[in-house]
C-alpha cells in the first residue's frame, strides 16, 4: 500500500472523515498551513467555520485543500512533523518555533517513595511533551491507571488523603501510606510499561486490519514506516524513510507509545 496525495479540493465535502493529513495551500501551490487528525472532514470544516485568528488567516490566504490518508495516526503525526519541516508553513507557528519542551521526570521523597514532577530539565526525565497541559493529563493518566498517589504525582495540590481523589483507588488509607515496597513496585511496574525496547523493532496497532500500517525504530532512532501483510518484524519492508531524523520523531513515537501503549504490538528483532 501506498500513500496517495488527494487531487485539489475545493468543496469540503469531497473529504473523508478518515485519519490523515491535510494541506491548505494558495494559490501559488505553496502550503500555508498543514495539520493531522483522526477525522479530516471534521477537522477541516472546524478550521472553515471558526473564528479564531489562525482561523481566520487561513481562510483569507487559501485557494485549495489536499489530503493523504495515512490510517495510523502514528504515521499520520510523522508525517505532519515531517511536512512542516519540508514546506514552512508560514500558518504553522507553533511548531516551527523551537519551543523547549516540557519533561516528566521521577523524584523520591523524603518517606523513599517515588513520584513525577514536571520540570524543564532532562535529568531523570522518563517522557517529554511538548505542552505542560499534555504533561499533567500524562501524569493523571498514569496516576489512575496504576493507582499512585496524585499528590506525589503533582496533578493535584490538596490537603486531604490521596485515596479521596483518586477515583479507581480500592485502598481505604491514603496510598503514600501501603508500604515503601508495595508503592514503589506499582511505581516500577508503571516505568516498566513506558520504556519502549532500546533494541530494533516495529510498532503496530492491535485495532488496525491488513495492510498493518507500522513503524520501524532502529538502535533507538525512527526510521520511516510502511504497510506490512503480517505483524512481524522479518521481512517487512520500509516503504517511506524519513528525510528528517531529529529528536522531534524520538519524541512523537515516545510519547504516542505512553499513551497508547495498550493498543500496540510491539515486535522486537532479538
Amino acid at each position: 500500500m501506498s500513500l496517495i496525495l488527494s487531487k485539489k479540493i475545493y468543496d469540503i465535502k469531497e473529504i473523508p472523515n478518515e485519519t490523515g493529513i491535510y494541506y491548505f495551500i494558495d494559490s501559488l501551490n505553496i502550503p500555508i498551513y498543514i495539520g493531522k487528525s483522526l477525522d479530516l472532514n471534521k477537522r477541516i470544516s472546524q478550521h472553515l467555520n471558526s473564528k479564531s485568528r489562525k482561523s481566520e488567516k487561513i481562510k483569507m490566504r487559501y485557494d485549495h485543500i489536499r489530503y493523504l490518508i495515512t490510517r495510523s495516526e502514528l504515521i499520520a503525526l510523522l508525517i505532519e512533523s515531517q511536512e512542516i519541516k519540508k514546506n514552512t508553513p508560514i500558518l504553522n507557528r507553533k511548531l516551527r518555533k523551537k519551543k523547549r519542551a516540557v519533561h516528566v521526570s521521577k523524584f523520591i521523597n523524603d518517606n523513599g517513595l517515588f513520584g513525577l514532577k514536571i520540570t524543564k530539565e532532562m535529568k531523570d526525565s522518563i517522557s517529554s511533551f511538548r505542552s505542560t497541559k499534555s504533561a499533567k493529563s500524562f501524569l493523571e493518566f498514569v496516576s489512575e491507571k496504576y493507582g499512585l498517589c496524585k499528590k506525589l504525582n503533582h496533578v493535584i495540590s490538596s490537603s486531604h488523603c490521596c485515596f479521596s481523589i483518586s477515583s479507581k483507588s480500592k485502598s481505604k488509607k491514603c496510598l503514600t501510606e501501603e508500604s515503601q515496597i508495595v508503592y514503589n513496585s506499582k511505581f516500577n511496574k508503571m516505568i516498566k510499561s513506558l520504556t519502549l525496547p532500546k533494541k530494533n523493532f516495529t510498532i503496530f496497532n492491535k485495532k488496525h486490519n491488513k495492510p498493518y500500517p507500522f513503524v520501524s525504530v532502529k538502535n533507538g532512532v525512527v526510521e520511516g514506516y510502511g504497510f506490512a501483510d503480517k505483524k512481524s518484524v522479518f521481512n517487512i519492508k520500509v516503504q517511506k524513510k524519513l528525510d528528517y531524523v531529529t529528536k522531534d520523531e524520538t519524541i512523537i513515537v515516545k510519547n504516542y507509545y505512553n499513551r497508547n501503549y495498550n493498543d500496540l504490538e510491539i515486535k522486537v528483532l532479538k
